[in-house]
């Protein structure tokens, strides 16, 4: 959220997972909140931003968050495990490098 200008302040303290649903390729958390986080977002739907993290045995994730009138809706996770393609996220990893991008 801190690399998007519009959502870098939004209050999150209420917003709680309330389902899970993993998928082929990732895992998605749907996001409730009592009241929109961002009543100021200018757009009905969008991409709040992404992370991308590189892990030091190869793998990649990438975590992206999405919105829909100034409430946040969704974060996905995508695990890739280029050696491994049938592998899913793991517990614990270590980052070599992490990338958050506004898209």
């Amino acid at each position: 959220m801190r690399a998007n200008d519009e959502w870098r302040e939004a209050d999150i303290s209420r917003t709680q997972v309330i389902a899970e649903e993993p998928g082929e390729e990732g895992v998605s958390f749907v996001l409730q909140a009592p009241e929109p986080e961002n009543p100021k977002a200018k757009s009905q739907r969008e991409s709040v931003g992404e992370l991308w993290i590189q892990t030091e045995d190869g793998c990649s994730i990438n975590v992206q968050l999405s919105q829909f009138e100034g409430r946040l809706r969704e974060l996905y996770v995508l695990f890739v495990d280029p050696k491994h393609p049938e592998r899913r996220l793991p517990e614990s990893w270590t980052e070599v490098s992490r990338e958050a991008a506004n898209v």
